[in-house]
């Protein structure tokens, strides 16, 4: 079994920047004073209802994600497709291949949108590549609930990043 050293680094270290975030926003709702076991409902009033349809048993806008960056031809749908072979629970998605099949997509709204830029060598807006990755993590998530998201890819350029 080998793996790109390289990939391997990126891999360890965004999941270590992942648990070090989430360490933090634990200890900064210990801090204000919830806990960690869900006694507070996320609506911030502290009563601890389950009637505010922003609870904290609705994770569904929650997931753990890793951008694997690199250059195009780097290997990184490679080193993606390795990992979700070797690691349970993790989902690889491709921005491109997304883009190419919504292209593909008779029945797509945006998929004359993404054949007008990608015919005129422009990169498709951020908005529309977000929608696409986020409805493929979505229907990832409905088959497996804790779902983990290798995507490669995106973000394409600064502007995609803001």
């Amino acid at each position: 079994m080998k793996f790109c050293p390289f990939s391997v680094f990126l891999f360890v270290a965004s999941a270590g920047a992942y648990v070090y975030s989430s360490r933090r926003v634990i200890m900064k709702k210990k801090e204000d004073g919830e806990s960690e076991a869900g006694e507070s409902d996320g609506d911030g009033d502290g009563d601890g209802d389950q009637n505010n349809n922003n609870n904290n048993n609705n994770n569904n806008n929650k997931f753990t994600v890793v951008f694997v960056l690199g250059g195009p031809g780097s290997g990184k749908g490679t080193q993606c497709e390795l990992l979700t072979q070797r690691l349970d629970g993790w989902v690889h998605l491709s921005a491109g291949d997304l883009l190419r099949a919504e292209r593909q997509n008779p029945d797509s709204e945006l998929g004359g949108l993404i054949n007008e830029k990608i015919s005129a060598g422009q990169i498709v807006p951020a908005e529309i590549t977000v929608r696409l990755i986020r409805n493929a993590m979505e229907a990832a998530a409905a088959q497996n609930q804790n779902a983990k998201f290798l995507i490669d890819g995106f973000p394409r350029s600064d502007g995609n990043v803001t």
